[in-house]
């Protein structure tokens, strides 16, 4: 068991700022991550949730260990900021989410905080975004996939074809974060329940609970019919997640859309149901960074994201939103210390 899955069960989180005894000093760089010669700063924006803020401070930590003069900055809340940012060269990396990133870059239309990636706990924005269309059609258009529906290689091989010239994509990591309908184990044994192609010839018995945008998605109501011939016997929206998991928990609906890295679900034992045919947009943690990073630094960059898995996002999003809330980068530094331990 890795230390992030140890430590998200063990979240006695006055532990983690409180604890006795010094952290574990940093690994001694390798030769060849190490900068040769002084090199510029690297601003790393911190992004529009707590999760990409937490990620910025674990990348910038990871970078300071390995010689680089790193640091996070505020480029905005939006998307279209801090992809500006990195255009105009203010920073130089940003952790972003691939479906999102890919649908922003697509529609290229100036979106805020409604469009942002989500962060597991924020209610999304009640108006849908400009760019939120078809993700399977646009992608089959794209990258000639016909009738198949796009996956994430796919989607990531969308965001590199539609990247604006001097920004690249690093490698991303197995974290991700998504939408997906959840049930309880009670349901899940009803009705034998595992992929949403077993909800489809039940679902007119469900009530489908959900963020206030879900009916204005392509992976709403629409979507769920198309891909799964499911139509919930009702939607009902919520503009706070924990309305929405304490309504699924009493069963006043008997599923819920919620992300895939909502400490929820982990919480409540909740039962994520299976996507086979990806009708929900794909959502891996993607850094995109500007062309002229030193090699060295990218180097650090992809092997800490390689470290970054879904787990993690959900521990990081439980100490940025506990009752007694950790700071990004105090979060950052707690992953950091424990981060090569297995």
């Amino acid at each position: 068991m890795s230390r992030r899955r140890a430590a998200s069960g063990l979240l006695a989180l006055a532990a983690l700022t409180g604890c006795a005894g010094a952290p574990e000093a940093p690994a001694t760089p390798s030769p060849s991550a190490t900068p040769s010669a002084p090199a510029e700063p690297i601003r790393i924006a911190a992004g529009p949730t707590g999760q990409t803020a937490v990620l910025a401070h674990v990348y910038a930590g990871r970078l300071r260990e390995a010689g680089f003069d790193a640091g996070v900055v505020d480029a905005g809340a939006g998307r279209a900021d801090y992809l500006a940012a990195l255009e105009r060269g203010d920073v130089e990396l940003v952790a972003d989410y691939s479906g999102n990133l890919y649908l922003h870059l697509r529609g290229r239309a100036p979106v805020g905080p409604a469009g942002a990636a989500p962060t597991g706990i924020a209610t999304p924005s009640p108006t849908p975004t400009p760019e939120d269309r078809g993700l399977a059609e646009d992608l089959s258009e794209l990258l000639g996939l016909g009738e198949e529906r796009a996956d994430d290689d796919d989607v990531l091989a969308g965001v590199r074809e539609v990247l604006p010239e001097g920004l690249r994509v690093l490698e991303p990591a197995p974290a991700e974060n998504t939408v997906a309908v959840v049930v309880t184990r009670a349901t899940a044994v009803e009705h034998g329940l595992s992929d949403l192609e077993d909800l489809g010839p039940v679902c007119d018995e469900i009530a489908l609970g959900t963020g206030l945008d879900f009916a204005g998605r392509s992976y709403g109501p629409e979507g769920l019919k198309d891909a799964y011939e499911c139509v919930p016997r009702s939607f009902v929206p919520f503009a706070e997640q924990d309305e929405l998991v304490d309504a699924l928990l009493e069963d006043r609906v008997q599923a819920a859309a919620l992300f895939t890295a909502s400490p929820a679900i982990e919480d409540n034992a909740l039962v994520v149901l299976a996507d086979p045919l990806n009708n929900f947009v794909p959502q891996r943690v993607v850094p995109v960074g500007d062309r002229k990073l030193p090699d060295a630094a990218v180097q650090v960059v992809e092997e800490v994201s390689a470290q970054i898995d879904t787990d993690d996002l959900v521990l990081m999003t439980r100490m940025t939103t506990a009752r007694d809330p950790y700071t990004p980068e105090e979060a950052a530094r707690y992953w950091l210390e424990g981060g090569d331990d297995t």
